[in-house]
């Protein structure tokens, strides 16, 4: 038989064996849970960082002391600076170097505006709305008013979930799934069936097989979380798909099979090290750990600056770039160019690591006794 053949008849029974699985079912309803907590993990990563406000002009006398003895009193960190005149906290806040903007006349003879970029903080309101109704002299006095800068679009909006809702996605997909490239390996190995497997096929073959054949799997869940979530999006009425509905769906795709790709066939090599399941966790450890920390910049720091020098970084890294670069496209904010060269370098490190683990896999793989070094592997490639 060729090996295209070869390598079709392990992805098809990777397919058929974990397609109709309960496990394969429990997962799609894991990952719906998943992303709804992620939506809600970003809020409360955020919820203890401080929060910047500037006092426009010439600020009333006491107005800054009241603001800081209120956020002490409510337990809320407050970073309080000045800023000259409206049009410098404008480009303050567009800037995101501050939150909000507070501008009260000195002679307290108006309520004053506070300011914010896009969405309006709770407790940045309250703060600034009970100091300035104390020093106007008690309850019946008018806080400021909330000014947003630049109010989001329902687009804007839908953009931002869309871009959450991608990037969780990639990491479950390609957390979970990889996870089935590495305990297969080491299943096999543990039962002895791939002794018998590779009478017949090559090392290389067979891991190509594994990592396309769960891949399929992968990509089967992908689409019908995508097109659900889509559907459900547009029936309802609820959301506004933004005009990079498309090719955010498209960049998901892409990256998705680029990132499995990548990750599966890392943790695959590094799983035939290990002689034992219980191994095989600590085995793959760089790769579970490089795909957390990359997940959790991307949700972090590249959702709040999309646009900024470390997403830009994060692009062409392929560790991290399955994870960034849909995101950036989903909130438009990555170029063509980056793009494009960001694909490149990926296919350029998926070959290079599909070569460097083949010839571990192909090493380690009928070795027994214990964890084998990759040192070892590598000299013991058959």
């Amino acid at each position: 038989m060729s090996r295209a053949t070869v390598i079709w008849l392990v992805a098809r029974r990777e397919i058929v064996e974990r397609g109709r699985s309960r496990g394969y079912l429990i997962s799609l309803l894991f990952t719906l849970v998943l992303l709804g907590v992620a939506f809600v993990l970003p809020s409360l990563i955020g919820s203890g960082t401080s929060l910047r406000l500037a006092l426009v002009g010439t600020p009333p006398p006491g107005l800054e002391t009241t603001i800081a003895s209120i956020a002490t009193a409510q337990d809320v960190k407050l970073e309080i600076s000045r800023t000259p005149d409206s049009a410098t906290a404008r480009v303050q806040l567009k800037d995101k170097e501050i939150d909000a903007a507070l501008a009260v006349p000195a002679d307290l003879s108006g309520p004053g505006t506070l300011s914010f970029e896009q969405a309006a903080n709770s407790r940045l309101q309250l703060i600034c709305s009970s100091a300035v109704v104390y020093l106007r002299a008690g309850s019946t006095a008018t806080p400021p008013q909330t000014e947003i800068v630049a109010p989001q679009s329902d687009a804007d909006v839908a953009a931002m979930v869309f871009a959450n809702a991608g990037i969780v996605l990639m990491f479950i997909g390609i957390f979970t799934y990889g996870s089935w490239v590495l305990t297969g390996v080491v299943e096999e190995k543990q039962s002895r069936v791939v002794e018998v497997v590779l009478s017949t096929v090559r090392p290389r073959d067979l891991l190509v097989g594994k990592v396309l054949g769960i891949g399929a799997l992968a990509i089967g869940q992908l689409a019908v979380l995508v097109g659900a979530g889509l559907i459900a999006s547009q029936a309802t009425g609820q959301v506004v798909l933004p005009p990079t509905t498309v090719g955010a769906v498209a960049q998901l795709v892409l990256w998705f099979v680029l990132g499995f790709l990548f990750y599966a066939t890392a943790m695959g090599a590094l799983g035939s090290l290990a002689s034992r399941p219980e191994e095989a966790s600590n085995a793959a450890m760089p790769v579970t750990m490089s795909a957390t920390v990359a997940y959790m910049a991307a949700i972090i720091f590249v959702v709040e600056d999309p646009g900024g020098l470390l997403a830009r970084v994060m692009t062409f890294i392929p560790l991290s770039a399955p994870m960034v670069v849909p995101l950036r496209v989903a909130l438009g904010t990555a170029e063509p160019w980056e793009v494009v060269g960001a694909i490149l370098i990926m296919l350029v490190a998926i070959w290079l690591l599909f070569e460097a683990g083949a010839r571990v896999y192909s090493g380690a793989v009928l070795a027994s006794g214990g964890r084998i070094r990759i040192r070892d592997a590598w000299r013991a490639r058959r």
